[in-house]
């Protein structure tokens, strides 16, 4: 019996030489100094913890016994974005990582170090990281003579019971009271097991970072985000913009979230609904932008007509206050939004204007770096960011930005 049991721990330890493939793990018999007495445990960094910036994370794993690991392994475990989640084999998604050959792991001994593809926009929201590493660590065993009672039912009644066993004398002692060590047989045995380890991370990217991005696409995109992102939310999306004007594709988006409405009808009449938006408020000092924006009332439709859900964007004329082109945050699914669309004037830009000269160059500079994406019309340079954000920001602005208050002082529509 002892030699089949001192058989095992060589067995496991070449079986994971030969999974591993990729170190040798050194062990002097017989007592195995190499090894530590206990299991390693591994580490996972991902940096940055959160991303702003076009760019992508650095993944680090390592044990805490680098001597005594086979091989560590990491892996991107999948990302939750503002509309669906993708993982690893997701149609037209990317995988953040790939190893050799498309593998999904990047495998190497004793750490890994790798980079993601660079991320954009359309990366934005959490993501996962996993690690894994075979090590290897050392216990002492003895033999034990035990000698204990054992119930026995054809007698009713208990009688002594002797036998022998191996346990566990060190780095922790397993035997129980009743087993008596038996000298000299005490050994080394050799563990191995998977560790692992995973971290989250954020990619949080404005979208006029993305290649080949220009101002009307963005709004194009944004109010196609709207609308997808509103079939989700429904009643919990809210939108507060402090403006002058909302360009048309993102306005029609806003309204049709505020009236709510139907959607893949079925044969049979059977439609999704979408209902209308939670809350729309607009601040702003041209009344004339609010037409065909604000909705009241409910969601009514139907052969045998039946209303949903309470249509409540209103809008608020605060007087000539709107020093900035627009402010728009929307509350959506699982991100909010926040759009910025300011007007910079031609004195900033334009050496043709007579102003031109008398802004100080690095002040004109600053200004001018600020905006990645623009368009130049005739009353001015308009540029614009977007930038998406966990949710839970929008509520905490609609406070700091006092929306409710000065949406009370202004004279409201409808």
């Amino acid at each position: 019996m002892s030699r089949i049991v001192l058989l095992i721990p060589w067995l496991s330890w070449l079986l994971g030489l030969a999974l591993a493939q990729t170190c040798q793990v050194q062990m002097t018999p017989p007592d195995y100094k190499e090894l530590p007495v206990y299991m390693p445990q591994i580490s996972l960094q991902v940096s940055p913890s959160a991303l702003t910036q076009k760019g992508g994370f650095t993944v680090n794993a390592s044990t805490t016994y680098p001597s005594a690991t086979a091989w560590v392994r990491v892996r991107w475990d999948g990302g939750q974005l503002a509309l669906k989640d993708v993982n690893w084999g997701t149609p037209g998604y990317s995988p953040l990582i790939q190893g050799p050959n498309g593998s999904q792991w990047v495998q190497n001994c004793p750490r890994v170090s790798t980079s993601t593809r660079e991320l954009d926009d359309r990366d934005n929201g959490k993501h996962t990281f996993y690690a894994e590493a075979l090590v290897y660590w050392r216990e002492q065993y003895a033999n034990f003579y035990c000698k204990t009672q054992q119930w026995d039912p054809n007698q009713n009644a208990w009688v002594p019971y002797e036998y022998y066993a191996y346990h566990q004398v060190y780095p922790s002692y397993t035997a129980p009271s009743y087993c008596t060590e038996q000298p000299n047989t005490r050994y080394w045995q050799v563990q191995s097991q998977v560790v692992s380890a995973s971290q989250t991370a954020y990619a949080y990217i404005s979208w006029e970072q993305r290649t080949g991005m220009n101002y009307d696409a963005l709004l194009q995109e944004f109010a196609n985000r709207i609308a997808e992102d509103h079939k989700r939310s429904g009643a919990s999306m809210q939108a507060y913009a402090y403006a002058k004007e909302l360009q048309s594709p993102v306005r029609d988006a806003l309204s049709k979230a505020a009236r709510g409405y139907f959607y893949d009808c079925n044969w049979l009449g059977i439609c999704n609904r979408a209902d209308p938006a939670g809350e729309i408020k607009i601040l702003t000092d041209v009344p004339s932008i609010l037409s065909g924006l604000l909705a009241t009332g409910r969601l009514c439709g139907g052969f045998i007509t039946f209303c949903f859900g309470a249509q409540n964007s209103r809008g608020a004329d605060i007087g000539p206050k709107v020093e900035i082109k627009t402010f728009l945050m929307v509350k959506g699914w699982r991100h909010d939004y926040l759009l910025l669309d300011r007007l910079i004037p031609r004195k900033y830009y334009d050496p043709s204007d007579r102003e031109y000269p008398g802004v100080p160059e690095e002040e004109r500079n600053q200004v001018l770096q600020s905006c990645r994406l623009y368009k130049d019309t005739q009353e001015g340079r308009r540029c614009l960011a977007l930038v998406e954000t966990p949710t839970g920001i929008v509520p905490t602005l609609k406070a700091l930005l006092m929306i409710d208050p000065m949406f009370q002082r202004g004279k409201q529509y409808p």
